[in-house]
């Protein structure tokens, strides 16, 4: 029961997240004074060395549609190789994958155009702004490997060695964190997002590959 209550809490309010944020982006579309603020934060980041654009260059194309469903496809199969039940390997890609299709569908609805700095760039992404989908890519990638490090460690450890399951988990949240943020602030780096749409993608997407989760857990536990 108390598993089902947790799971109806986290679907409302990752439902009310997400109805709120199309409004959100929306606003920040038609704010003047908002949007010259964040421009005034990516064109000071231009000024950083340009051994850091080179670097975000690399991510651009690391996350990109293409890349993120190659490194999908290559967690994937690790993921297989290690639980052995194509199953669980969909429900991780579901869990993991499912947030970029919310991400499209609001880049559609609120159609905030690229910063300025963006002009003239050869990385940029012939899609609105708001939110990053380069972000929203991090996000999945470092679910993905999360979720396949747990199962990694389900079945390294016995049930009594839980202090080294949750070391081993522990170290996989903190590379998944990592990735996102190194990837959101490539995105700054090259100009080609406002602050608002990286934080956006790396607040929404890890809640609803959560709640997924969720719901996937409470459906399974139910068939049973």
């Amino acid at each position: 029961m108390h598993t089902r209550t947790r799971t109806i809490a986290v679907v409302v309010a990752t439902a009310l997240l997400c109805a709120i944020v199309p409004m959100i982006g929306i606003s920040l579309r038609n704010s003047v004074a908002i949007t010259s603020r964040e421009t005034n934060i990516l064109q000071n980041l231009a000024r950083l060395p340009e051994e850091l654009r080179d670097c975000s260059a690399v991510l651009a194309f690391m996350f990109s549609t293409i890349g993120c469903i190659a490194l999908l496809v290559i967690l994937a199969g690790i993921d297989l190789r290690i639980t052995k039940d194509r199953k669980i390997v969909v429900r991780d890609v579901i869990v993991s994958a499912t947030p970029i299709l919310y991400v499209n569908g609001i880049k559609w609805l609120v159609e905030r155009p690229r910063p300025i700095t963006s002009v003239g760039s050869g990385l940029l992404p012939g899609d609105p702004s708001f939110p990053s989908g380069h972000t929203a890519a991090a996000v999945i990638v470092s679910v993905m490997m999360i979720l396949t490090v747990r199962n990694l460690a389900r079945k390294r450890f016995p049930d009594g060695e839980t202090d080294r399951k949750r070391i081993l988990l522990r170290r996989a949240v903190i590379g998944g964190v990592a990735i996102v943020i190194t990837v959101a602030c490539s995105r700054l780096l090259l100009g080609l997002h406002f602050p608002t749409d990286v934080l956006t993608s790396a607040t929404v997407c890890p809640l609803i590959s959560y709640a997924v989760w969720c719901v996937w857990n409470v459906a399974t536990s139910s068939g049973k």
